[in-house]
């Protein structure tokens, strides 16, 4: 069950509402802005009326026909004059219609919301307490009205779809809703009430009969800290808001996490991630990890990644990849340092600022056999293959610069560019060949080395990752738009989901740019008087390259912003 101190905090909320109208004074006039973001995290943007989207950041502020969309790990607190409060969760969009605010008039006030889509927190403010008729929401194709007085606290979720499925769990207060499928005439306080197609919606529930998963949903908002229902002052609560994020720079949405090892930029059918405590989900584009991670693909499963210092890995069919330990601060990039086996299967690595700053601390190994990097301070691009479920069989292929694998039977002194070696039992590693194409192991690593990926150059893990998922999300979006070219709401949808993308893509690149500044300014305090202007001259153009494409439909030569490596 959700801890019922969310509600209690609810309840100090709505008391509150007594002494509402005495602050009539610090809200907007009729006419004037409708409210401001207040708190926001992930990915948010705002669309003004008859303006392009743009990211959005706490302390913005709006008027009437604004929308506000959250990406695949987005959220948003919103406030409006009246005191009204709005918790966007993820995956979410949110149209602010119509709103009239008077002062020391809220019967003659009104407001307008719109959840197009996703989750939404709402709480009344002085008008919806007062005047419960003038508060007007819909979420998709259904209307919520507050029949309490004094308001209410309520959480809906809603996916209109081809056939709108949705529900609503209240807090505080009591609410009805007119479902396309019948009206369901009263929610109160502690009920769940849910609406799909097919059928007359059932009597509300307790929120304890609901599934698990809503439950879930339903605390995750709940256990959010919203800001009191009282009226505000527009402009001074923006600009308090704005400075309290500038202080905080995981308040305003930046996540800055320096945990994060890296993220998948892309995953391919079945691919699993598991953490250090031993917890398990499904990888997808944007998934983030940290030191202590395995990563698991079935027989179809393939997952490229890209770690905070650049280093690049696909992971290929029915393998087991382990990151045991990472660390890299571009503010000390030479104090690096990263671990990873190849458990079993095959496995693509482009080396990144670890092995360029100090390859001493960079390990891999695939089953029982080390792969040294030789290169020092250059690009290495190889391939490794390893069949452990018997006696270890592998094969190593080099792209760029060269490696040596000390193997249970002997040591590989040198693979070059180009070459090939195997390794197995009974025999001595074969001395490096230029094709061994006929191998159905080479072969496997052959479809690894011709596979594109993103520049090697560090990034902000979290924003980097937030792109990935939003390209992603773009990308599923116009594929639903393309199959169905006369729905005008999946168009619709597509285009803001590539908005979005592009949104994403632009904050990444920033963020990425500062990191790559950091390891440069690093790298060159490091260095004699006498080199700093050389390497310099060649560290700058390697940082205006763009961390993450905007739209990276698969892992095929020339996605993601360009090939590294292997010719496109």
């Amino acid at each position: 069950m959700i801890a019922t101190k969310n509600v209690h905090r609810a309840a100090r909320a709505f008391g509150a509402c007594c002494v509402l109208l005495a602050f009539a004074a610090f809200s907007s006039a009729a006419g004037a802005e409708a409210g401001y973001v207040h708190e926001i995290s992930g990915l948010v943007s705002i669309q003004r009326v008859a303006t392009k989207a743009v990211a959005a950041k706490v302390g913005d502020q709006f008027d009437a026909d604004t929308v506000l969309r959250t990406g695949t790990d987005g959220k948003a607190i919103l406030k409006l004059a009246d005191g009204e409060v709005v918790a966007l969760g993820k995956d979410s969009a949110l149209r602010v219609g119509q709103y009239s605010y008077v002062p020391g008039s809220p019967r003659q006030s009104s407001s307008t919301l719109e959840l197009l889509k996703g989750e939404m927190r709402f709480v009344t403010g002085v008008i919806g307490s007062i005047n419960p008729e003038g508060v007007r929401i819909t979420a998709g194709n259904s209307m919520l009205s507050v029949i309490s007085p004094g308001g209410a606290d309520f959480t809906v979720v809603v996916d209109p779809g081809a056939q709108e499925v949705g529900y609503i769990v209240v807090a505080l207060g009591e609410v009805s809703v007119a479902t396309p499928y019948g009206e369901i005439s009263k929610v109160a306080a502690g009920q769940y009430a849910p609406w799909r197609p097919g059928r007359t919606p059932p009597l509300p529930l307790p929120l304890a009969a609901a599934p698990a998963v809503i439950q879930a949903g339903v605390g995750a908002l709940w256990a959010t800290v919203l800001p009191a229902n009282t009226p505000v002052a527009l402009a001074s609560a923006a600009r308090a808001a704005g400075a309290l994020a500038a202080a905080s720079p995981a308040r305003a949405g930046a996540n800055a996490d320096s945990r994060l090892a890296g993220y998948v930029v892309e995953a391919t059918n079945t691919v699993s991630i598991q953490t250090a405590s031993g917890s398990k989900a499904t990888a997808t584009a944007g998934t983030t990890f940290e030191a202590g991670t395995t990563i698991s693909t079935g027989a179809d499963g393939r997952v490229a990644l890209k770690f905070a210092d650049g280093q690049l890995g696909i992971v290929g069919p029915s393998s087991i990849l382990a990151i045991n330990e990472y660390q890299f601060d571009p503010n000390d990039a030479k104090a690096g340092k990263l671990a990873v086996e190849l458990v079993n299967g095959a496995m693509r690595v482009v080396t990144g600022e670890i092995h360029k700053q100090n390859p001493e601390r960079m390990s891999i190994s695939a089953g029982a056999s080390i792969i040294d990097v030789l290169g020092i301070g250059a690009i290495d691009d190889f391939t490794v293959v390893v069949d452990t479920r018997g006696q270890e069989v592998g094969v190593a292929r080099v792209s760029l610069g060269e490696i040596s694998v000390r193997t249970p039977y002997g040591p590989i002194e040198k693979i070059a560019a180009g070459e090939s070696s195997l390794w197995g039992p009974s025999r001595t590693p074969t001395s490096p060949i230029s094709v061994a194409a006929s191998l159905a192991v080479v072969q496997a690593a052959v479809s690894l080395q011709l596979s594109g990926l993103p520049d090697n150059t560090p990034v902000n893990v979290a924003s980097a990752a937030r792109a990935a998922a939003a390209a992603a999300a773009a990308n599923s979006a116009q594929a639903a738009a393309n199959a169905n070219p006369q729905n005008a709401q999946l168009q619709a949808e597509a285009q803001a989901a590539q908005e979005l993308a592009i949104l994403a893509t632009d904050a990444a690149a920033a963020a990425s740019e500062a990191i790559a500044a950091k390891v440069i300014a690093a790298t060159l305090e490091t260095l004699p008087p006498a080199a700093a202007g050389l390497q310099l001259a060649q560290a700058l153009p390697a940082a205006t390259v763009l961390p993450v494409a905007a739209i990276i439909p698969t892992v095929t030569p020339g996605a993601g912003g360009g090939c590294t490596g292997s010719v496109c």
